[in-house]
């Protein structure tokens, strides 16, 4: 392990003027000789705000003399791209949606990371040549002395996606084409094809012959589309690095929004099929920040509009909008969403990304009534991020900070911290049984039935109502907490729970839950809501006709009681009528998330 020391001499002169060259201070940087072999960069950064060098590498490179560039690059990822966690993540997550777009098999952590980092190195080293410029006048910037040196060696790199990033700054600096790359993008290296050991027909029955060869013909021609399909061209590097040069221009001061578009650029030479994707480019990142997402960090991603739009045909075309009644967008799947942060909470990724689904569909509701105290008591200011909401961002304080308003680096938001309510009586109470039976969706691949239920849900807490949800399957079957709440994660944990079994409904629980309970009020109402795709009829007392009373005594404590079902023989609309619940039918479980903001609407009258 190398030894960390402090920037002295010429090295702490650099430091200095890098920093002033950003307009920032931030803690001294860190010089680590020898841990760039490690890490596989002469520089990195990591959060909170840390900048380290290896000042062997740095000179084995060629960048001795132009360590203010060295400094400045790896500042400017603390102050323009990603500038925060939060917005490195959200980079990532644009990534992971181009990768898929483009049809990715998998998202390797491997290729995030470095389409994460070409893109913010080009946004930082484009602005830290317009900074040394604007300073130094006349002459060439420090920045493209120092890219001359360390591009040196991997100048004719085969990776058609080097030459494209290279070619890059060449146009953004405006270089002489083959100054920093050769003049000719790289031709893409041919696999060589694949042997495959075939039986001699020797040791094949006279019987299976004819067959063994109308396969072996139809392998071969598989194989020949295959290889046909691999030698198609998908990538133009020419006319790629101009739209990038564009991209980093248009999007120089929204690093998340453009990181889509380099990635609708990026990724067809990741997954070609004739390269090792992120293994086919020399050099490695200088992002060193490898900690899971937190949950906190799991809801303001997905909560970014800008990570749930459509994906563009191309990185210059618009996002088409969205059909009707579809998802957000092209937003990443539940599945796909889990695999992204495989290394965070699931649970936490779970809630995360049904809570961002429902958020299109949600209406607060509640009765108009004194409006109560926040039981949250305010804590310190944070970073208020580029795609938060608006109404968070706390102007007095942001500029008491300082004069100048930089969204993401220098706006700041109010933090609360969680303190017991006061004890005032709840203007809604939501009772929510969910299906988890084996045929309805499961929650890890994407449940219709989890996000309907999420969207009731979080209408009742935004409204300032509770929330007590059950989860249900076979006989003894039940998940779920005794008491309501107002807690969005454990409501959203309690609808994902998932037991895969028969459909019975608890009836006894039912009973003992509203035993003894009176007619509502006015000021205190009460819903039952019960999510199912079939087999509801166990409600009243199907295979239990000893509790065929429980459904009607306990409608009478209720103001309102619906069935969403997914019933096609209305074999529930006889006793549900009888006993005074309202049925929502739907065709398809895809229906649920439409019908329970509607019905959301409804209840909040």
């Amino acid at each position: 392990m190398s030894t960390v020391t402090s920037p002295i001499g010429v090295d702490l002169l650099a430091w200095e003027a890098a920093q002033r060259l950003w307009g920032v201070r931030l803690q001294e940087a860190r010089m680590a000789p020898g841990a760039g072999d490690e890490h596989g960069a002469p520089a990195w950064f990591t959060f909170p705000p840390v900048v380290t060098v290896d000042p062997v590498m740095v000179a084995q490179l060629g960048g001795a003399d132009e360590m203010e560039s060295v400094f400045a690059h790896e500042l400017g990822h603390h102050v323009l791209a990603p500038s925060t966690r939060l917005d490195a993540l959200k980079i990532r997550h644009q990534m992971a949606r181009a990768l898929q777009a483009a049809g990715a098999p998998t998202l390797r952590d491997e290729d995030l990371a470095l389409m994460s980092n070409l893109w913010t190195d080009l946004l930082v080293n484009a602005r830290v040549a317009v900074l040394q410029r604007r300073r130094d006048g006349v002459g060439e910037p420090g920045i493209v002395r120092l890219s001359r040196e360390l591009y040196r060696a991997s100048r004719s790199s085969p990776s058609p996606l080097w030459w494209v990033y290279l070619r890059t700054y060449e146009l953004l600096w405006n270089l002489p084409a083959g100054t920093l790359c050769d003049p000719e993008p790289p031709e893409p290296a041919r696999r060589p094809p694949k042997q495959k050991q075939e039986l001699p027909w020797t040791r094949i029955a006279a019987e299976h012959r004819a067959a063994e060869k109308a396969l072996r013909q139809a392998r071969r021609a598989a194989e020949r589309v295959s290889d046909e399909l691999a030698e198609a061209t998908v990538t133009r590097p020419a006319l790629d690095a101009d739209v990038l040069a564009s991209l980093v221009r248009t999007f120089a001061g929204d690093a998340v929004a453009g990181a889509l578009r380099f990635g609708v650029v990026a990724a067809p030479y990741l997954i070609d099929p004739r390269t090792d994707g992120a293994a086919s480019l020399p050099g490695g990142t200088c992002a060193a920040d490898d900690a899971a997402a937190t949950p906190s960090e799991l809801g303001r991603v997905l909560s970014d509009r800008r990570l749930s739009g459509a994906v563009p045909s191309s990185a210059g075309a618009a996002a088409a909008p969205a059909a009707k009644g579809s998802a957000t967008g092209q937003a990443l799947g539940i599945a796909q969403t889990l695999e992204l942060y495989a290394d965070a909470d699931p649970a936490a990724v779970i809630a995360a990304w049904y809570r961002a689904e429902a958020t299109r569909w949600v209406r607060p509701f509640t009765q108009r009534s004194p409006r109560a105290v926040s039981a949250d008591l305010p804590g310190p200011f944070e970073s208020w991020e580029t795609g938060d909401d608006l109404a968070d961002l706390d102007w007095p304080a942001t500029l008491q900070a300082g004069g100048v308003v930089v969204p993401g680096v220098t706006t700041l938001r109010r933090s609360y911290l969680p303190d017991d309510p006061p004890p005032v009586s709840s203007s809604i109470d939501l009772d929510l049984y969910i299906d988890s039976s084996g045929s309805m969706p499961q929650p890890q691949t994407g449940s219709p039935a989890v996000l309907a239920g999420t969207i009731l849900a979080l209408s009742v807490l935004r409204g300032g109502g509770r929330v007590r949800v059950t989860s249900f399957s076979g006989p003894g079957q039940v998940a779920g907490h005794e008491e309501y709440s107002r807690d969005p994660a454990r409501t959203i944990a309690d609808l994902a729970h998932f037991f895969a079994g028969g459909t019975t409904f608890p009836l006894d629980l039912l009973d003992e839950r509203y035993a003894g309970r009176g007619t509502p009020d006015a000021a205190h109402r009460r819903h039952l809501v019960v999510l199912s795709d079939d087999g509801l009829t166990s409600l009243f007392g199907d295979g239990d006709p000893a509790r065929a009373d429980v459904a009607p005594r306990v409608r009478e404590t209720l103001s309102t009681a619906t069935l969403v079902v997914l019933d096609r023989q209305h074999r529930v609309a006889e006793p549900a009528l009888r006993a005074g619940y309202d049925v929502m039918y739907i065709e398809r479980m895809d229906d649920a998330p439409a019908v329970c903001a509607r019905l959301a609407e409804v209840l909040g009258g």
